[in-house]
């Protein structure tokens, strides 16, 4: 599971590959802590009558659904994209095609015995993670935007084996760069074919223990390979 990322501080990057100008965001993102998302734009972000392409938001790390009384849900920061669209916390974004994506640095997932892997790709290029966008109106009024990172099944995943533990492995769903566009604008229909693997060879990842689990540190790489 996902408990933190490294969000890009470079603003030249969200330019170069959105058109949009980067919000300011904390170095280091952690469940229920304020991110950057990429999203369709919304009607009322027209320029000159003309809607921009992308727009990039803010909103907290944890979808908040519609019917949450007060917004402090829990474990919601992940959506299986196997069953996001009929979950009770999720389908609302997702038939209403609130996708997303976050634009990252590296990746960080836990063990149940507090173990830690760090994925990032080969060559140190962001990355872009599928996921789910929501807004909702608090007691007080205000409107609060939150975002959730789609997940698939990883069990029989090289990548992830290094998470060892009880509970199921499940992987990001990682998006090639060329398929951004197509994930935020495609039916809903055409969705699932864009939540598959994204592939092993392009990664770097490194595992490391707390010093009450005795794990070493060590790095596992892979050779790069040309995809996206």
């Amino acid at each position: 599971m996902a408990h933190r990322y490294h969000a890009v501080q470079n603003p030249a990057h969200f330019w170069r590959q959105f058109g949009v100008q980067m919000p300011a965001a904390p170095p280091e993102v952690r469940v229920h802590e304020q991110g950057v998302f990429i999203c369709r734009p919304r009607t009322d972000a027209a320029r000159g009558g003309k809607l921009p392409r992308f727009e990039a938001a803010t909103g907290r790390w944890g979808l908040i659904p519609l019917f949450s009384p007060d917004g402090n849900d829990r474990l919601t920061h992940e959506a299986a994209s196997e069953t996001a669209a009929t979950e009770r916390n999720f389908y609302q974004p997702w038939k209403r095609s609130h996708r997303c994506v976050v634009v990252a640095d590296a990746l960080f997932e836990t063990t149940d015995s507090g173990n830690e892997l760090r994925i990032e790709r080969f060559d140190g290029s962001p990355f872009c993670i599928a996921g789910l966008w929501n807004g909702w109106r608090s007691p007080q009024g205000a409107c609060v935007q939150s975002f959730a990172l789609l997940t698939i099944d990883a069990q029989e995943d090289a990548l992830m084996e290094q998470l060892k533990g009880d509970r199921p492995r499940r992987r990001p769903v990682i998006l090639p760069d060329g398929w951004v566009d197509e994930w935020l604008y495609a039916p809903i229909e055409e969705t699932s074919a864009f939540l598959r693997p994204y592939p092993l060879q392009m990664w770097v990842t490194e595992l490391s223990g707390n010093p009450a689990s005795g794990v070493s540190k060590r790095t596992a790489s892979a050779e790069a390979s040309s995809f996206g």
